[in-house]
């Protein structure tokens, strides 16, 4: 049986067994929002991302025994996020799949559990803007199997970051119903300091440092009733490079259109392209192959589901109708006392224009007695 055929069985099976495991808070594909789940929600998700190459050798001293051959690079992960308060969620993730490209073991699975709090939904000018801090910690479960080409750095520890989240909404009541704009920027920490990067027989080259990065990303999602069209820039900068034994020690930066289907309102399918936009001067080229370090491009393909909650159930449900009504009957009320107050404060003018003048009046019969 391929590697292939089994990743693809793994990608249809996942929504079978994983409503037990886990996927994310309110977010595109890269770039999350300021806002937050509503207590008791609890959204899943699954995503497969991949990408494909021909190795083909550079150069005129081509070995006698070499041919071209496909190089695959997939990733698929599981999660799940829970609005624990007001203002508060969690989201955790399970990578289940991930290539290696490197040495004998071909790829990882499971692999690594990561852990997001988002404390958000901080309403800013009438609601019309959302601020956040997402927290970030990634456990690692493999061991040596780090350090892999064509990925993101990561050499196998507990890695951490934390990120500002920034979102404006052009409808401030319903925020899914016109365009929004997201802003992210964060720090992260690989604290890879002595992890092992490479391994050549008995002798181990260690990482000297920890790296360190600077993490940023913009995006813009225009709902409708059946799509939303989303656009992402996102990227990362590295402040502290990893060691030059890393297999991906470049910053990136790329750029992603994508759209989301949503033939019911508690579920969605999700489809983008990944582009880099970064320079390939530094490209990784690893005996001689035309590999660059960051793919020129990856698929996104995502299916989420919102599962029933304990407190408050998804959109287009009573429970939501019903605090949506709320709302605008809360606008409503407070529109009327300030209609009251108006109507009071003319009332009250009149009143002291007339004892203006009254006493007006009086002034002049007491200057006509004089």
């Amino acid at each position: 049986m391929s590697r292939t055929f089994i990743i693809f069985v793994i990608f249809l099976l996942i929504p079978l067994f994983a409503f037990a495991g886990t996927f994310g808070s309110r977010n595109l594909i890269h770039i999350q929002t300021g806002s937050t789940l509503d207590p008791g929600h609890l959204d899943f998700r699954t995503n497969l991302r991949f990408y494909t190459k021909v190795a083909e050798f550079l150069g005129q001293n081509k070995p006698a025994n070499f041919s071209s051959y496909n190089v695959w690079v997939v990733q698929s992960n599981a999660l799940l996020s829970y609005g624990l308060m007001d203002h508060v969620d969690v989201t955790v993730m399970n990578r289940i799949y991930q290539d290696l490209n490197r040495g004998s073991k071909e790829y990882n699975s499971p692999e690594d559990i990561f852990i997001d709090v988002k404390i958000g939904s901080f309403g800013l000018n009438n609601n019309r803007f959302h601020t956040g801090i997402l927290t970030q910690v990634r456990i690692p479960t493999q061991g040596e199997n780090y350090n892999y080409a064509f990925e993101p750095y990561t050499a196998g520890a507990y890695e951490y970051g934390l990120t500002g989240l920034f979102s404006f909404f052009n409808d401030p009541y319903l925020h899914d119903r016109s365009f929004s704009l997201h802003a992210n920027l964060g720090w992260y920490n690989h604290n890879d300091a002595g992890k092992t990067l490479l391994k050549i027989g008995t002798q181990e080259f260690r990482a000297d440092g920890n790296a360190t990065e600077l993490q940023y990303g913009l995006g813009f999602s225009y709902p409708t009733e059946l799509f939303d069209l989303n656009l992402e820039l996102w990227g990362s900068a590295f402040i502290n490079e990893p060691d030059s034994l890393a297999l991906s020690r470049d910053s990136y930066l790329y750029f992603t259109p994508s759209i989301t289907f949503k033939p019911k309102p508690w579920m969605s399918f999700d489809l983008g392209l990944d582009i880099r936009l970064s320079s390939v001067s530094e490209s990784f080229k690893y005996s001689h192959l035309n590999l660059p370090m960051y793919p020129g491009w990856k698929m996104y393909m995502g299916l989420n589901f919102t599962l029933m909650p304990i407190a408050r159930t998804s959109p287009g449900s009573k429970s939501d109708i019903k605090s949506k009504v709320d709302f605008f009957e809360s606008l409503l009320r407070e529109r009327q006392r300030t209609r009251s107050i108006e109507d009071e404060l003319r009332r009250l003018r009149k009143e002291r224009e007339q004892a203006e003048k009254e006493l007006e009046e009086l002034r002049q019969m007491l200057e006509e007695q004089k």
